[in-house]
């Protein structure tokens, strides 16, 4: 699997003086891109050119220079301050393919982050969300929402069907490390500007940046950021990141599950947040987990986007 990148759009620049050594760093993170820029690549589906990744109305030609500048100057801007915070408004251009998936179920609401992949009618986030513990949440019981910078929303779009894993595999139900779900929009988002690149893990230990919704978002509606470090948990020299995930340290206190996992140097989404309910000695805990893309998610969204392409050719006829 091969990354792109994610192209931000450019932040203002900052009012206060930074410190020599800050601005020493700045300088090595933007030389380092630049000798990146020749290992940039599609991400074979994931992120081609054209409306899967690029904006909904591109008034001029982007160049990979250009394209590295804004994801460095928002990854700046998220890098600067505390480790959580709401996102600037050229933060909300560039993460604008997040959004929110929200459920009633049994009179009551339920809701996750989403994000938009390869269309702007594509999204992922967790299974669990369409899982009650009876039957599966109809998908007409479901809308996808943003929210913009004032935390006004943006569109309510009705979900047309939902593709889990948990309910597709047999024996996946429960399993953290297949909690995934490709939703189908009715219509594609209007208020998003671009989707958002999505690529397998290495594993190695990684800093990354998380972009969510509280799960809250009525009292809430802003999308909220935080950064952090994924990294592999084992016991006895044995990896649990089949079964369980990975483990990350950023601060997710009420943060909804489903929020995108970005590793800070290429863009790409790397894993999807959620909660690892584990029980011992009649105790139950959460923890912090990762989990990435496997196999049943790449399938999935290939074969959606192939729909989406069938889609728009047929209509272009």
């Amino acid at each position: 699997m091969r990354y792109t990148q994610l192209p931000p759009s450019t932040t203002a620049a900052r009012g206060n003086t930074r410190s020599n050594r800050h601005i020493m760093l700045a300088a090595l993170l933007l030389i380092a891109g630049f000798a990146l820029l020749p290992r940039a690549h599609a991400s074979d589906g994931l992120c081609s050119n054209g409306s899967r990744c690029a904006p909904l109305a591109a008034t001029t030609e982007r160049t990979p220079e250009h394209t590295l500048l804004d994801f460095g100057a928002a990854l700046q801007a998220s890098m600067a301050g505390a480790r959580r915070d709401e996102l600037s408004s050229q933060e909300y251009f560039s993460f604008s393919g997040v959004g929110a998936i929200v459920c009633t179920v049994n009179g009551k609401r339920r809701m996750s982050t989403a994000f938009l992949v390869g269309a702007f009618d594509i999204g992922v986030t967790v299974a669990h969300t369409f899982d009650n513990n009876v039957a599966a949440v109809p998908a007409d019981d479901c809308f996808y929402t943003s929210t913009d910078s004032l935390g006004q929303i943006r569109e309510r779009i009705s979900i047309s069907y939902v593709r889990s894993q948990w309910a597709a595999e047999a024996g996946a139900a429960g399993h953290t490390s297949k909690d995934f779900a490709v939703v189908r929009l009715s219509e594609p988002s209007h208020y998003a500007q671009r989707t958002m690149p999505m690529g397998k893990f290495s594993g190695n230990a990684v800093s990354v940046l998380m972009i969510g919704f509280r799960d809250d978002m009525e009292s809430d509606p802003l999308k909220s950021k935080s950064r952090g470090t994924v990294y592999e948990r084992r016991i006895d020299s044995r990896s649990l990141a089949a079964l369980e995930g990975f483990t990350h340290d950023i601060d997710a206190r009420g943060i909804a599950d489903g929020s995108p996992v970005i590793d800070e140097n290429t863009g790409v989404i790397i894993g999807i947040h959620t909660a690892h309910v584990q029980a011992s000695d009649g105790f139950t805990m959460m923890r912090n987990t990762m989990i990435t893309m496997n196999d049943w998610l790449e399938q999935t969204l290939r074969a959606e986007m192939q729909l989406h392409d069938e889609k728009g050719a047929n209509s272009a006829l």
